[in-house]
């Protein structure tokens, strides 16, 4: 690993010293980790990047003693202020977590206890590792959750986890994490999966209070946008060891590494816009088309309405690719299950190649089932745990005319090839698959009736730079090869650059703005198309949060 010569001299608050964890398999003791050597100082915010498998979140449940199965420090030391953790205690350790050290990790929700108000969790936590009383403990939760941007504070501490968005659940976790003051923060890809907007203003508030506080930050991520604009310095991990570690802006123009130099390469990447479509304004030759679509949810007493999808009007040509974007809750997947089939509307028509689709059932449908198909945001859940990669594929082969055993063979067979996925996983099961093979395997499904149309639902979400950059290249690939017609919901907009050729942003259930990709991005018209592309993050020292943000509020 290559260090900077820029790196501060002072002596680090936290030191990972020749550290190696080790995990029992039946060819004896595995290594996840090798050789790391790390230090963070006070007040510091590192970036720890790697890929899936990498070992990030490893080496972040190491620090805190919490490695899951049984995983151990098999060698080396890592230090708080000079004290070995490997050697503390287990009733000093319990002190360390949380009092000395916070962990912020993903999916907030699963991190927060369903049957107990966020006030009482934060409360216990601060009291756990604080001397103060129940009364003192509440009015520093409020105090806390107003610093954090929570509007309603004391709504706040009264609320349970299922009464929150996902940026609200995840500034709980934060509070979780700071309400002890810790000097030390783990931040383990704490953003994922959030829309781009509420990930901006995640960040934003967690570095500001950091800098605040003098706390220090091990930030790890897999954006290399999120290293260049919140951090000092850069550590690239793969294969459970260290490659290089540099200053944040001394990496982006001159990564060491051939492997840094990939990354970079894949995360500056310019999309591509693809060909325009044809215009033609022919009504017929709308392949899809959807007039004023409306989906409405009733409450189980009935008593309130929620309007998923308020009136939705949008067509796509043949070969052509809508790109539907939008935050969480805007309505987009509602919209994508209704094209299927797989919701009723409430009201409103959707004709696909000139067939009213919203009135067909029983056989009509399943034959009309066979051109149109769906791949699903979360490949794993969409997968049957129990089937192999060659069952998964073949599944909807039950949709087709009967064939031989040697013709689905061959039939699977052309479908991992046009995935670009290795034919040897044919019989591995979905635990066994990363999340890129996975979501290739998903979209193998999707393809393997040969539809006319299908929708991508988040087919990049929470993906690692590269596998991203593979499957959109993947999907842009099967139209040109295919003609495929497409509709794309996301929220990520490096995505829509590479594949829209026309682009609807949707908000609380309406389509607010469309028009060609050029037009949507150089001059958007509406305001909430605005604050979506504020939130990209490039991959640009110039991006970066001031490190004063905090001193000059």
């Amino acid at each position: 690993m290559s260090s900077d010569p820029t790196r501060p001299e002072e002596t680090p608050l936290l030191e990972l010293d020749d550290l190696e964890v080790s995990f029992p398999s039946v060819d004896g003791p595995r290594k996840a980790l090798q050789d790391i050597d790390l230090a963070v100082t006070a007040g510091e915010i590192v970036g720890l990047v790697g890929e899936t498998g990498a070992g990030k979140s490893i080496l972040a449940r190491s620090i805190i003693g919490l490695l899951p199965g049984n995983g151990w420090i098999s060698a080396g030391d890592i230090r708080y202020r000079g004290n070995s953790i490997v050697e503390m205690p287990y009733a000093e350790r319990r002190r360390f977590r949380g009092g000395e050290v916070g962990l912020i990790g993903t999916n907030p929700k699963s991190l927060l206890n369903p049957v107990e108000t966020i006030g009482r969790q934060l409360g216990r936590v601060l009291r756990a590792h604080r001397t103060v009383g129940a009364k003192e403990a509440a009015t520093r939760v409020r105090a806390l959750l107003d610093e954090l941007g929570i509007v309603d504070p004391e709504h706040m501490a009264k609320s349970y986890p299922h009464e929150l968005s996902g940026g609200m659940a995840q500034r709980a976790v934060i509070g979780m994490a700071m309400i002890a003051e810790p000097t030390l923060l783990l931040a383990d890809d704490a953003t994922l999966g959030l829309d781009a907007t509420i990930q901006l203003q995640v960040l934003d508030l967690l570095v500001s209070q950091c800098r605040k506080r003098g706390m220090a930050i091990l930030l790890i991520t897999h954006d290399l946008g999120i290293i260049a604009r919140y951090c000092d310095r850069v550590v690239i991990m793969r294969g459970g060891r260290l490659l290089e570690e540099s200053a944040v802006g001394s990496f982006l123009d001159h990564p060491d590494h051939s492997y840094s130099q990939d990354l970079l390469v894949a995360a500056k990447a310019k999309p591509t816009l693809p060909k325009p479509a044809a215009q033609d304004e022919r009504e017929d030759k709308r392949f899809i088309r959807v007039d004023r679509l409306v989906k409405h949810f009733t409450s189980r007493d009935g008593q309130s309405v929620v309007r998923a999808v308020d009136g939705v009007s949008f067509h796509i040509d043949r070969g052509e690719t809508l790109v539907l974007v939008g935050e969480s809750g805007s309505g987009k997947t509602t919209v994508g299950q209704c094209l299927l089939h797989l919701l009723p509307p409430t009201s409103g028509t959707i004709h696909i190649d000139g067939e009213e689709f919203t009135s067909l059932s029983g056989p009509a449908l399943r034959q009309a089932r066979r051109r149109v198909q769906m791949v699903f945001q979360e490949p794993y859940t969409a997968l049957n745990s129990r089937w192999r990669v060659r069952e998964l594929v073949s599944e909807p082969f039950r949709l087709l005319p009967p064939m031989t055993k040697a013709e689905r063979g061959q039939r699977i067979d052309r479908l991992l090839d046009l995935v670009g996925l290795d034919r040897r996983l044919v019989d591995a099961l979905p635990r066994e698959l990363t999340a890129g093979e996975q979501k290739r395997v998903g979209i193998a499904r999707a393809l393997a009736t040969e539809p006319v149309f299908v929708v991508f639902d988040e087919p990049t979400t929470a993906l690692d730079i590269r596998i991203r950059s593979q499957i959109i290249e993947l999907i842009r690939d099967l139209q040109m090869r295919t003609g495929l017609t497409a509709l794309f919901i996301t929220h990520d907009l490096n995505s829509v650059r590479s594949l829209a050729h026309r682009v609807a942003v949707m908000n609380l259930g309406l389509i607010v703005e469309h028009g060609d990709t050029e037009t949507i991005f150089s001059a958007p018209k509406e305001e909430y198309t605005r604050t979506l592309l504020r939130a990209e993050l490039p991959i640009e020292t110039a991006g970066r949060v001031d490190d004063n943000v905090a001193a000059a509020q």
